[in-house]
């Protein structure tokens, strides 16, 4: 365990001091400094943990060193305690007021200024703590910002490249987290969806545009290639470890709920949920808005026929849970719903902490 430092201030100093003779604690190391005018250029060399004045010796130096270190942003929360041979209730005010944590008064037992020092320590080294923890997360939200902003980039990529569905992606990922809230999905688990499905069709980067921008219908070859997609969004972000959570949407999200889907061709629950989740979403959008080549459809036409698909293409309880949440939507919640009620514009791009939550 790393030890306490601890910086005295005692002017009777003469290769020892009397307060530092007291510190016998394996937990401390002290350094005794006769000079008070010295004290704020060793405690700025040194950055002691514990600070020890003795006021009776110092005197108005030591006054005045306090306010100078309760005033220094790099050292204000420094733990200042001071020791007097005054029994003063107006001097022990005084030194409260101007910014210490404790008043010894001589003459003092060695137990009492071990207990003090000790538990300063202790609350030391949590303050310490806590602030590399602050500066962990600091660093952590810097980085997944980071990330949300790479992860942007590649969504407005998809968008340059495929104008038909320009948009899509923010609100279908906006939607499954909602939908995933309606599921009682951990929150730890709402970024991974956000981000999953912001990238669900990062693996048509690698379609060629010949086929991924055709008009009309694919041939078979064609097909093949294009029902490739998901594999190679797997094989693009697999290698992202922090997205390695995210993959479920992008690998599974065209799989359909009787097995007739791609690429695994899996059924039922051996899809991911997510993936369920969001596959009714997907198609729920891409109905809803409109595209080059067609208007939007009615919204109680789009719900019929995600209702029509229950059981087959979808999973039929995320069937019945969005439309319960489309519904709450057109209600309660226009900001949302005048979206694809007709309204221009398009969802933010905001992650999962930010959206509009339903009511419970």
């Amino acid at each position: 365990m790393e030890k306490s430092k601890v910086l005295i201030i005692d002017d009777t100093f003469v290769g020892y001091s009397s307060i530092e003779e007291h510190l016998v604690l394996e937990e401390v190391v002290c350094t005794t400094e006769p000079d008070p005018r010295r004290g704020l250029e060793h405690i700025i060399a040194d950055m002691p943990d514990i600070l020890i004045i003795d006021v009776a010796y110092a005197g108005i130096d030591a006054w005045s060193l306090i306010d100078t270190v309760r005033r220094n942003k790099l050292i204000e929360d420094l733990p200042v305690v001071m020791v007097t041979g005054v029994a003063d209730v107006e001097m022990r005010v005084r030194a409260y007021e101007m910014g210490a944590d404790h008043v010894v008064t001589k003459p003092y037992s060695n137990a009492e200024l071990t207990a003090i020092v000790r538990s300063m320590s202790k609350l030391n080294r949590f303050r310490k703590l806590a602030e590399q923890r602050n500066e962990i997360q600091k660093s952590l939200m810097a980085v997944q910002q980071a990330y949300d902003k790479t992860i942007q980039g590649w969504v407005k990529a998809l968008d340059l490249r495929d104008h038909e569905t320009e948009g899509h992606s923010v609100r279908v990922a906006q939607m499954t987290v909602h939908l995933a809230r309606a599921f009682e999905t951990p929150a730890s688990d709402m970024q991974h969806i956000w981000r999953g499905a912001l990238l669900h069709d990062i693996g048509k980067l690698a379609i060629p545009d010949a086929i991924l921008r055709k008009r009309g219908p694919l041939t078979s070859e064609e097909r093949r290639i294009m029902e490739k997609h998901p594999l190679h969004a797997h094989e693009m972000l697999y290698p992202v470890e922090y997205l390695r959570d995210s993959l479920p949407i992008p690998v599974y999200h065209h799989e359909k709920f009787d097995g007739t889907g791609y690429p695994f061709k899996i059924k039922g629950e051996s899809i991911p949920l997510v993936a369920r989740m969001f596959s009714v979403v997907d198609v729920w959008d891409a109905l809803s808005f409109n595209r080059p080549y067609r208007e939007a459809y009615p919204q109680d036409k789009v719900r019929g026929i995600l209702a029509e698909g229950s059981g087959s293409h979808f999973d039929p309880d995320c069937v019945g849970l969005y439309l319960e949440l489309l519904d709450y939507f057109d209600q309660n919640v226009p900001s949302i719903s005048k979206i694809w009620n007709g309204a221009e514009g398009t969802a933010p791009m905001r992650p999962p902490e930010e959206a509009e939550k339903p009511a419970a």
